[in-house]
């Protein structure tokens, strides 16, 4: 992700739970220092249909009271970190639409999001969510989990641009964080050579030849949720498009991770887009 002129990239992070807030702002804060860039913190407040927004708009005020304390939250977790942050309360029937427009509108690198299900959704989602899913504006990372104390992170890849964005990550949690970074690479049987050149081939390609190399044969699911319990965060890439599809309509459906007590960050990159250039 290339750098800006100004101040660097920009990391937006969308908020709408104060139980999340923190865990978001930790990973937002160490993307954006790690690269140099600013945090801007959203706190989008999604207006039912049948209510017009100058309707709400009336209520200003109490809104304004919760969003301040909860983007007044992310200010004081974000002075953990050398960065810039901005904040900004957004009125909207369109929930994930409004992060999807202040994500092109400030040109941001990565968006970092809680699995908020339909908390994100205005009642007229089905006829423009799958259009605007196939058209990421830029990368994006979704948290399943509502704390992050971290020390370890495990990254499963079998290669790929989203597993690209999972290394960089795990990267910057690194240098920033100082957390210990495993590598999982699952094989079919007897094709455990092979995956320990690959995965070895693949850390130093992505700058994590210090990381722990771990291959497994058997089922890549299974394997995740059975080593993924023994680390803080697993880093997971979409292996597929469509993970805001799922997301924003409450059903994330990634068999990896659907036993995994383990907070789970889940990574997607528009199909097309150079391994994180904006950013690094």
């Amino acid at each position: 992700m290339k750098r800006a002129e100004d101040d660097g990239p920009t990391v937006l992070v969308a908020l709408s739970n104060p139980r999340t807030e923190s865990a978001l702002v930790t990973l937002a804060g160490a993307l954006a220092e790690h690269a140099g860039g600013r945090v801007l913190a959203t706190h989008v407040v999604t207006v039912p249909d049948q209510t017009a927004l100058e309707k709400a708009a009336e209520s200003r005020a109490a809104l304004d009271a919760a969003s301040d304390e909860l983007l007044a939250a992310a200010a004081t977790d974000a002075a953990a970190f050398d960065v810039p942050i901005e904040t900004r309360t957004i009125l909207s029937h369109r929930g994930i639409g409004e992060v999807f427009d202040a994500a092109r509108a400030h040109d941001a690198a990565v968006v970092v999001m809680g699995y908020g299900g339909a908390r994100f959704v205005g009642g007229r989602v089905e006829g423009w969510l799958d259009e605007i899913a196939r058209d990421l504006p830029c990368d994006f990372l979704v948290l399943d989990g509502r704390r992050l104390e971290l020390s370890n992170v495990l990254v499963p890849t079998a290669g790929g641009p989203s597993s690209d964005l999972s290394a960089e990550v795990a990267a910057a949690l690194r240098d920033v964080l100082g957390v210990d970074v495993s590598l999982l690479h699952v094989v079919e049987p007897g094709d455990e050579a092979a995956g320990r050149r690959f995965l070895a081939d693949w850390a130093d390609g992505h700058g994590l030849a210090d990381a722990r190399l771990r291959v497994e044969a058997g089922d890549v699911g299974e394997t995740i949720g059975r080593l993924g319990e023994g680390y803080d965060l697993v880093i997971v890439g979409a292996t597929e498009r469509g993970l805001l599809s799922r997301v924003v309509r409450g059903s994330l459906a990634v068999d990896a991770i659907e036993t995994l007590d383990t907070p789970a960050l889940l990574a997607e990159r528009p199909s097309g887009r150079s391994p994180w250039d904006r950013l690094l």
